[in-house]
């Protein structure tokens, strides 16, 4: 196939036009961040009226379940239906096409999109309990950016523009209604 052209007809994104959604998409996420941040410390600040000590393992739990498991599962919604794309993506007129069923598709495409920002979480929280001197913290910091930059490479480098989340989910990232005929 030419000109970013797919079997499917549909049209691959410029790489411009994937970075733009991607910079809209981080300033989604920090949004979402900053309103926890809000809210923690109105809760800690009112409710609390202290703010507390984790332990390592409750820090690693925090992290998940409020701010990588959200952020998938905000994303997976909005990519797994109509009109298939992200706050990023709409802004730069592109979504996701699947090969099967979108809502599936779209939890196992952002899971597998925000593994390294897990990883990343796992690393560092690991390191400052621990002075970044465990295996573990090296690990979670080496599997994070491992997995990012052959995420990064497969966009850049395959012909149709899907990384391993794409693959798995049997979807694409297209232009909004533009194929070739």
């Amino acid at each position: 196939m030419t000109n970013g052209q797919s079997e499917s007809g549909l049209i691959r994104p410029s790489t411009l036009s994937r970075i733009k959604a991607l910079f809209f998409d981080w300033l989604f996420i920090c949004g979402y961040l900053i309103l926890l941040l809000i809210l923690n410390l109105i809760t800690f600040a009112v409710v609390l009226d202290t703010f507390p000590e984790y332990t390592h393992m409750e820090s690693q739990l925090i992290s998940t379940f409020t701010s990588v498991i959200p952020i998938i599962l905000i994303f997976s919604f909005m990519e797994g239906k109509a009109p298939f794309a992200s706050w990023g993506k709409r802004r730069s007129g592109i979504k996701v096409h699947y090969g099967g069923s979108p809502i599936t598709g779209a939890i196992i495409r952002n899971t597998i999109k925000f593994l390294p920002w897990q990883l990343g979480h796992m690393s560092t929280i690991d390191g400052i309990y621990h002075d970044y001197t465990t295996p573990s913290s090296m690990l979670f910091l080496a599997l994070s950016l491992g997995l990012f930059l052959v995420l990064i490479f497969m966009v850049l480098a395959r012909e149709d523009g899907r990384h391993l989340g794409d693959l798995l989910a049997r979807s694409r990232v297209a232009h909004y209604g533009k194929t070739l005929e």
